[in-house]
């Protein structure tokens, strides 16, 4: 952890938490930090891609306080994590995170457990509320999933649609997958991620689109517009989604080796 100042100068390091354990894959013989995800309420999840947990973190003061952790399944590899928005009449403390699993081609769905007192609860009342698998190919090179981006119907229909698209909650969750190169759909509700259609079935709805190059690693969402970042083959793929949700490619930019996204 590393304090910042008011003028914005990043300072040295002041507090360091190490993650124990390992996952059962040969790739998870060792903790593997990845992810830091502040959360509404202002406490902060962090991933174990080695480990197979979610941390769970409060400030006390200026200190990061690791309160414990939600376990996953074994082999799952938690990845990038994304914030969705929640049909919840208090969205500030009943949210909802989606936690990429990179070793088994899954998106977890994490939240505070129902009937518990959102407003005061700790790392025992976070629970894992839903596992999705993506279909994730395992030979001849299995599939990693790597980033989620969520779009919401309003951004694809124009503000026409913002009364169905329930004031932005509803909407498209793309993930990719690494190996067959491929990203997913999944609809989100407000409340649970459901596929659109079977992984065998060809099309956006079911298997999903080729990401236009190799190794998606990350996907940002930019109103209609899904960014794809194509580590291995150099590009960034620049996807037009119509007003169903499908990703339409529009364009593919050099770019070395892009790894992570970060809008200015």
């Amino acid at each position: 952890m590393h304090p910042v100042t008011e003028s914005g100068v990043i300072l040295e390091v002041a507090q360091m938490l190490r993650g124990e354990g390992h996952g059962p894959l040969p790739a998870q013989e060792c903790p593997h930090a990845h992810w830091v995800q502040p959360l509404p309420d202002g406490r902060v999840l962090t991933s174990d891609l080695g480990a197979d947990r979610i941390y769970v973190h409060h400030w006390e003061h200026g200190e990061l306080i690791r309160e414990g952790a939600v376990t996953l399944a074994p082999g799952t590899g938690p990845r990038d994590q994304h914030l969705l928005p929640v049909d919840s009449d208090d969205p500030a403390h009943d949210w909802r995170v989606a936690a990429a699993g990179e070793w088994g081609g899954t998106v977890t769905l994490i939240g505070p457990e129902p009937g518990h007192d959102a407003k005061h609860s700790d790392n025992g009342t976070i629970r894992v509320l839903q596992t999705v698998s993506l279909g994730p190919d395992a030979l001849p090179k299995p599939d990693q999933a790597a980033s989620l981006a969520f779009v919401p119907w309003n951004a694809l229909q124009g503000n026409a649609g913002a009364a169905a698209a329930s004031e932005g909650i509803a909407g498209l969750a793309y993930v990719g997958l690494r190996g067959s190169e491929r990203i997913v759909t999944l609809l989100w509700d407000g409340k649970r991620l459901t596929r659109l259609d079977e992984p065998d079935v060809l099309g956006w709805r079911g298997r999903g689109i080729d990401c236009a190059g190799s190794r998606p690693r990350h996907l940002l969402a930019i109103g209609n517009l899904l960014l794809a970042a194509n580590e291995a083959s150099n590009n960034v793929a620049i996807f037009r989604l119509s007003a169903d949700g499908e990703p339409n490619l529009a364009a593919t930019l050099p770019s070395g080796a892009p790894t992570v996204f970060v809008r200015l």
